[in-house]
């Protein structure tokens, strides 16, 4: 026997309290934005185009940003990202912002299949979802760059010298610049097909007043996972609310397990 089944849902906000067009909640660091027209919990940052190599390249650009007094301007400069300036004005503040990720998956669903020859039988068990995003608040934190804490191995692609062609902006201690806010460099793809579970079960027929068969059995749980996403799993998340929806802030991967047992039937 063989069998599938896929899944598909789509929410749309048609109206908010007091007639507002958008909630924005934090959450982690990240905006999570809620708007008229558009599916609940939607992350909202800014759009990350590469790193500048050279100083000439940054400043062609002229992009810059505000210093906390809001007249100084702080302009970007080789090894910092190149935000994309989505209002044009050269300034890349809040105003530059935009849908940068969707939790909610295109479709989802299993693939499963039993197996029998005599008194063997195998179930293998597969689930899988499609197109959704995550945001993986831990990468966040362990590549950012910016603060005297433990980074990953990631960090020895970093921007150092002019001319140098990477994804990985420099370091600078505290960040002036920002590279490190939330943005899609963070937005991973957590499209995933997991073995979930394979089950080989053997059945001794027996035939007495008490006990009408025996099914020795052996499962393994979590046995395999296909993904892209650079976390420890891509089926998790910080809550059970809408609101929070696709955000891993280190969730502890679903283990492998093994299992044995033996049925009764009375």
């Amino acid at each position: 026997e063989i069998g599938a089944s896929i899944g598909h849902y789509k929410n749309e906000i048609v109206e908010l309290a007091e007639g507002r067009q958008f909630i924005d909640a934090e959450v982690y660091g990240a905006t999570i934005r809620t708007m008229v027209g558009g599916a609940a919990n939607l992350f909202y940052g800014y759009k990350a185009d590469g790193v500048f190599s050279t100083s000439e390249e940054a400043a062609n650009t002229g992009l810059y940003i505000l210093d906390a007094n809001g007249v100084d301007k702080n302009y970007f400069g080789a090894g910092d990202i190149i935000f994309r300036d989505i209002d044009g004005n050269k300034r890349i503040d809040e105003n530059d912002r935009m849908v940068i990720g969707d939790p909610n998956p295109d479709f989802y669903g299993n693939l499963f299949t039993s197996l029998s020859w005599k008194r063997l039988k195998l179930d293998v068990n597969f689930n899988y979802s499609v197109g959704n995003d995550v945001f993986n608040y831990m990468r966040s934190q362990l590549e950012g760059g910016c603060r005297f804490m433990n980074q990953t191995t990631a960090l020895t692609q970093r921007w150092q010298v002019e001319g140098q062609q990477t994804t990985i902006p420099k370091i600078t201690f505290q960040d002036p610049m920002g590279n490190s806010r939330f943005s899609d460099r963070w937005i991973e793809d957590g499209s995933y097909l997991k073995l979930k579970s394979v089950t080989l079960s053997y059945n001794i027929p027996l035939k007495s007043q008490f006990i009408q068969g025996l099914q020795f059995w052996v499962q393994g749980n979590n046995l395999f996972t296909a993904t892209k996403y650079l976390g420890s799993d891509p089926e998790c998340t910080v809550t059970s609310s809408v609101i929070g929806q696709g955000i891993d802030a280190g969730c502890i991967g679903q283990s492998r397990s093994f299992v044995a047992g033996v049925k009764i039937n009375l």
